[in-house]
């Protein structure tokens, strides 16, 4: 009778611990979810937190570059069109800024133009001096001076990663453009560039970005021996016989080919060879990352793809 009992006794201790153990714990965590979040997140946030006033449309195009478009609360009438760029912010008169209106925006940076001083008068001192935060963008004469202006709005709006983006296919278009010039041995090929037509002529020399390009890309600008930009004549460019001939003039109604039927220019080199060439006008007027596109172009112009074999 004893080992009956006993051997109950048994049975009903193995049938409580198997119950326990098949009944979860009050205490058992709960499942955890695990937010990734991404550097195009973390710069999504950022921009969403600054406030930002470009005053010209380079600025502008580095601030859209930088992903930066959507804190832009103002800007001058030429960023209408930039990027992603609200068109109702780009409404500010750069040579003349109503300062209070600048300032009751409450930006956290105002990004003022190198070229909106000429060293004596400055519009907008009375910002820097109400304490708003004014950064001055040089106006950049050279591919380097590009990448340093991308690197100082990155540095006063947090956006580094992103600028050593851009600053790396300026790198790498420049290291292509270099390659494909060593096809010509070390010849250069003469280039116009003209940047305003006939009959009021306008290109540029030394000290600007576009002669570093042309150079570059194995040209030689006929105005290198001058300086900044400059109003040219038609009896130098005629004198100087360019082999290439590239224009950014583009407006309503204008079709660079007429260069072709231009008077006295049948016997330029250019024309006989048929080697005018149009070039995006924003992405070489604009000192910004998109000369990118303004390389590529200039290079294949003057080394078409056949010829750099």
């Amino acid at each position: 009778m004893i080992k009956i009992r006993i051997t109950a006794l048994f049975i009903l201790l193995a049938f409580t611990l198997s119950m326990a153990a098949c009944t979860p714990a009050d205490d058992t965590p709960e499942p955890v979810t695990t937010t990734v979040q991404t550097e195009a997140d973390e710069q999504d946030a950022v921009a969403q937190e600054l406030r930002l006033i470009s005053t010209a449309a380079d600025i502008t195009e580095l601030l859209d570059g930088l992903l930066l478009s959507e804190s832009i609360v103002a800007a001058d009438s030429y960023s209408l069109g930039i990027g992603n760029v609200d068109p109702e912010v780009c409404t500010l008169d750069y040579t003349n800024p109503d300062v209070e209106t600048i300032i009751s925006l409450e930006p956290d940076v105002v990004f003022v133009s190198g070229s909106s001083t000429d060293g004596t008068v400055d519009p907008y001192s009375a910002l820097s001096d109400a304490g708003v935060n004014v950064v001055y963008i040089p106006t950049a004469e050279s591919i380097s001076g590009i990448i340093d202006n991308i690197e100082l709005i990155a540095e006063n709006t947090g956006a580094e990663d992103k600028a050593e983006e851009l600053t790396s296919s300026i790198d790498e278009a420049v290291a292509d453009a270099k390659t494909r010039a060593e096809s010509l041995g070390g010849e250069k090929v003469s280039v116009y560039f003209e940047i305003s037509a006939a009959p009021w002529f306008y290109s540029f020399g030394s000290n600007t970005y576009l002669d570093e390009i042309i150079s570059i890309c194995g040209g030689e600008n006929i105005y290198s021996e001058e300086t900044g930009w400059i109003s040219n004549t038609e009896e130098s460019i005629l004198a100087a016989n360019p082999q290439v001939i590239l224009t950014n003039v583009m407006y309503d109604g204008y079709d660079y080919n007429e260069i072709y039927s231009r008077e006295g220019w049948e016997a330029i080199d250019a024309v006989v060879n048929h080697r005018v060439y149009s070039i995006d006008a924003n992405a070489s007027s604009r000192g910004s990352q998109n000369i990118v596109k303004a390389i590529q172009e200039i290079s294949l112009a003057i080394i078409p793809d056949e010829s750099a074999q």
